[in-house]
Parts: structure tokens; sequence; C-alpha cells
């Protein structure tokens, strides 16, 4: 029981829920490809469900190490926001950039 609550206590494993949550929301944006074009080039001719698989582990991943790093969140509050900032802020920089590419059409 220690171990799991020394888990859940753990400021990585919070900013990696955030992260998670963000990730999830992420799922309805068409725009949004996450790190699935470079898995179907570093793992060619695999299943979608493979390629989604990976993405949904990987792309939290990047965000909890990186928001933990930056942002330095000390407690559950400031981990979970740290998370989910990471990856809001990801989602709306690749729509910005979408939408820019869209216009100059």
């Amino acid at each position: 029981m220690e171990i799991v609550m020394s888990i859940i206590g753990n400021k990585y494993f919070q900013t990696w829920i955030g992260a998670m949550c963000a990730h999830l929301l992420s799922l309805h944006s068409d725009d949004f490809k996450g790190t699935i074009p470079f898995i179907k080039k570093f793992f060619p001719s695999r299943s979608e469900t493979f390629y989604f698989r990976v993405d949904f582990a990987i792309l939290p991943i990047i965000g909890a190490l990186l928001a933990t790093i930056l942002l330095e969140p000390a407690t559950l509050r400031t981990s979970i926001f740290s998370g989910l900032s990471w990856s809001v802020s990801l989602i709306a920089m690749l729509k910005r950039e979408s939408n820019s590419k869209g216009s100059k059409k």
C-alpha cells in the first residue's frame, strides 16, 4: 500500500494524469495527429490500433516530463494543471499552424 501511495503522491505521476486527461480531450480534434506520423515511419506496416496505443502512451509521458521540468509543480492541483496546460498548449499551437496553412491556400 505504501508503494501505491508513493506513486500517487509523486509529482511526475500527478502531472502525467493531467497530461493524460488533456490527451483524451485532444482525441476529438481532427487536426491533432500526435506522434502517429513519427511512429508510422519508425514502425511501418503495423495496425492502426498499434499506432493509437503507442501514441496514447508516448504523448502524455512526453507532456508529463516537459510540464514537470518546465513548470515544477509542487501540489496535486499544480501537477494536474501542469499536465493539462502542456497538452492544451500543444494542441493550440498545432491548430494555429494548421489554420494558418489552410488560409494560405
